[in-house]
């Protein structure tokens, strides 16, 4: 006989499971309406691949899994699709999501199944196929797609089958094992298959025996196959638990069973990889336990995924009026839900419909008194009471610390606290801050690579550019260099130019300076200029002060008067400085208004390019044209150079 261990902690809550264990499981009728969530695992959520008005099979795909994590969906039942709609989740937020709301027909008619006759024929990736086309999920309650646990890393050499249902209330599996015992081990043998036919333990608390008397007959025949009894203490059917139960060893911080060569299955799961390997069916149905004081007919329901929550209930006869909660779960990690609309999911196990003090109140607790039994409780030897504070004042990164990730919200800390602490809410809250804060800070870092090496590509085009103009640049001076070896006599171009430049350059100088004061006619045309601006400014001032018979306008009046003085000053002065050197003043207009006109033909002619009868005259105009703003701009220049040259006639321009 295997030798069983014990793992910390663990607490001993009133069963209660004999409410609903002693009947048979009840097949529910197929409901009007299913309403199926897009995201029913713990992956990215399903997309929907039918649109509203359409017509569905039993077993049809209807949700395509995105992502590894993700899981397809199934119609549960033919019918016709009504609608995309958003409808309140079974999740302890209570948020709403998108769901696929199907008006079945009552027909309940299969698309096509493909059944497997030989399943030992089949390869490793045939039988992977199967399970993940299935959108089979963990029926523990933990939505993880079955087909990732089924291609470990590892070297898998114990398959642990989880039938402990250590939960109060919850029958579902002891019902299923009971009854469909043959199928179980014939799903068993098809994981050993995958896994390359490692040692198989089912761990099965002491609490069922016609459970364990009929999976002990069906696996009789199988020496690869080992029913393993274990004491009935909560939480034993937590997955790292039962490990250190059957096995002796501990799943390493941070780390996953297969990690010491163990892979871990739920005994619901095993099942559904039976039906869709042998039966060719999708995972459209659960067993579900309906329980509590309140329930006329508590037993074990064989529902469609998808069914509301409120048509089990009125199938089960629960008087509504007798509930004080409705909890979906069980005691230790359900969650009570207000909207009996929410619809059943592939994890979801039990419906307990809890009478009056069946259940403690909903009620605020007390100041911790630091007793400890929290921590005594934990079977993850965690400290509780420090995640409860860490969780409390949001110091995530030492809740963090002090492995925060490694509890499996099993409730025990929070049954043994008797101020009443709901300390699992808080570490749910924690748990969630926290995968936000990752997710936001993950998203960051991905905009910054994604800046950062833009900033990368700009920079090496940049240097690609620059390495290239040098490349050119040194390709026409050894061009250049041998031309000039070839012909030495040559003038050097860029020698002359040069030459070119300074001999303008001096001949502008020789003849502006002995002309013109150049800086003292600038300064005096400065000064004018400056005068007028001051004098218009002010007189608008005035009128404005003026206007709204302020009390500044005596002012603005003086300094008007002053301006006016002063601007006539600087005008008369440059007025006496031009006669003296015998300037134009209008030159200079004459000269810009012609180069505008200059420029105003140029634009028109090159407008009237993309639409000319005659492109090669309208080219010959352009050209003409240029030739007039060339010399205008030259005479303007010339004439701001030496302000005593004479103004070409516009006409000639």
């Amino acid at each position: 006989m295997r030798k069983i261990w014990d793992f910390h902690g663990g607490v001993h809550p009133d069963e209660n499971k004999t409410q609903s264990n002693g009947l048979a499981i009840n097949v529910m009728p197929t409901p009007k309406q299913l309403a199926l969530p897009l995201s029913q695992h713990i992956g990215k959520a399903a997309k929907a691949i039918v649109d509203t008005g359409d017509y569905v099979f039993k077993g049809q795909l209807i949700a395509s899994a995105q992502g590894v994590l993700s899981a397809n969906i199934h119609a549960p039942s033919s019918g016709y699709i009504k609608a995309l709609a958003e409808r309140i989740l079974p999740h302890q937020s209570a948020l709403s999501g998108p769901c696929i709301i199907i008006d079945t027909d009552g027909k309940d008619e299969w698309i096509k199944l493909s059944p497997v006759a030989n399943p030992e024929s089949l390869s490793k990736s045939d039988l992977l196929n199967i399970i993940q086309a299935a959108g089979i999920v963990g029926l523990g309650g933990a939505g993880f797609p079955g087909s990732i646990k089924l291609q470990p890393k590892h070297t898998i050499n114990t398959l642990i089958i989880n039938a402990a249902e250590c939960e109060p209330y919850i029958t579902a599996d002891d019902r299923l094992m009971r009854e469909y015992a043959d199928e179980i081990i014939m799903g068993i043998q098809l994981v050993q298959q995958l896994l390359d036919q490692p040692k198989c333990l089912i761990g099965i608390e002491e609490n069922k025996p016609e459970a364990i008397a009929a999976l002990a007959t069906a696996a009789s025949q199988n020496s690869n196959i080992e029913v393993c009894v274990i004491p009935t203490k909560y939480p034993s059917g937590g997955e790292k638990q039962l490990i250190e139960i059957l096995t002796g060893n501990q799943v390493p911080q941070g780390g996953i069973p297969a990690n010491i060569g163990i892979v871990c299955q739920n005994v619901g799961t095993i099942k559904a990889i039976f039906d869709a390997v042998m039966l060719g069916q999708p995972l459209i149905k659960r067993i579900t336990t309906v329980t509590g004081k309140a329930v006329a007919n508590a037993g074990n329901y064989e529902v469609l995924i998808g069914t509301e929550v409120a048509d089990l209930l009125a199938f089960a006869k629960v008087d509504l009026s007798q509930t004080s909660r409705l909890v979906l779960g069980g005691p230790m990690m359900g969650f009570t839900i207000q909207d009996t609309n929410t619809p059943l999911v592939k994890s979801s196990n039990c419906i307990l419909a809890a009478a009056d003090l069946e259940l403690a109140p909903v009620a605020d607790h007390y100041a911790c008194i630091r007793c400890g039994q929290c921590e005594v409780a934990c079977p993850a030897e965690l400290l509780p009471q420090q995640l409860f504070w860490f969780a409390k004042s949001e110091e995530f990164e030492k809740a963090q610390d002090h492995n925060l990730s490694d509890c499996i919200e099993c409730g025990a800390c929070a049954w043994v606290c008797p101020s009443q602490i709901p300390l699992v809410q808080y570490y749910r809250f924690a748990k969630g801050r926290i995968k936000t804060l990752n997710t936001e800070a993950q998203l960051a870092e991905v905009a910054r690579e994604r800046f950062e090496t833009r900033e990368k590509r700009l920079s090496d085009e940049k240097s690609a550019k620059e390495e290239k103009r040098k490349t050119r640049a040194l390709a026409a001076a050894a061009a250049q260099k041998a031309k000039r070896a070839a012909n030495p006599d040559a003038e050097d171009p860029i020698a002359a130019a040069l030459a070119r430049v300074n001999k303008q350059k001096q001949a502008q100088h020789t003849t502006n300076s002995p002309i013109l004061p150049e800086d003292g006619y600038k300064a005096l045309k400065t000064a004018a200029a400056i005068s007028r601006t001051q004098l218009k400014k002010t007189s608008k001032a005035l009128a404005d002060a003026l206007a709204k018979n302020h009390e500044q306008a005596s002012d603005l009046q003086q300094t008007l008067t002053a301006l006016t003085a002063k601007a006539a000053a600087a005008e008369a002065e440059l007025s006496a400085y031009e006669t003296k050197l015998g300037l134009d003043p209008e030159q200079e207009k004459i000269l810009q208004a012609a180069l505008a006109k200059a420029n105003g033909v140029l634009r028109k002619q090159e407008q009237c390019l993309a639409t000319a009868a005659d492109p090669k005259q309208v080219k010959e105009d352009i050209i003409a044209a240029k030739s007039i703003q060339e010399a205008a701009t030259h005479a303007l220049a010339e004439h701001q150079n030496n302000p005593r040259a004479k103004a070409i006639p516009a006409e000639e321009l």
